[in-house]
């Protein structure tokens, strides 16, 4: 199963301003695909608010996680799910497997669950299905 809560993938994503290559962490697939993007550094909105600042997660190299390249480590945004489409990330994933990235660790998972259940910015609902998907067991 490529399309789990916790995999990691690089998807092309048009919502974005401009649309662009983004590094995806998968929070849900169940009822809907939603996934945190991985930024290469916080926006100046994030800086300047704590509760934003709060709901980054910095990753890089050191963390485990080769794809980053960056010397800074990247930021990972909990204060935004995106939705995502089934089928146009199995078309991406499919055309080129490559984008497939393995596996947040589970300090990562961790941080996550917790960032999300104090989240100031996601709506309630949407904490509770991202926290019940990374909570089921999915080996």
């Amino acid at each position: 199963e490529l399309i789990v809560p916790g995999r990691i993938l690089r998807l092309f994503c048009s919502f974005t301003v401009p649309p662009k290559e983004k590094f995806v962490v998968i929070v849900a697939t169940n009822p809907i695909n939603l996934g945190f993007l991985i930024n290469s550094n916080p926006t100046e909105l994030q800086r300047s608010k704590k509760h934003l600042s709060d709901e980054l997660i910095h990753v890089s190299r050191a963390d485990g996680y080769e794809f980053l390249t960056n010397p800074e480590p990247s930021v990972l945004d909990c204060s935004f799910a995106a939705d995502f489409d089934l089928d146009e990330m199995v078309a991406q994933l499919t055309q080129d497997p490559s984008r497939v990235l393995g596996l947040i660790t589970n300090a990562t998972r961790k941080q996550i669950i917790g960032i999300v259940g104090e989240s100031m910015t996601l709506e309630g609902g949407i904490a509770k299905i991202i926290i019940k998907n990374l909570t089921r067991k999915t080996a």
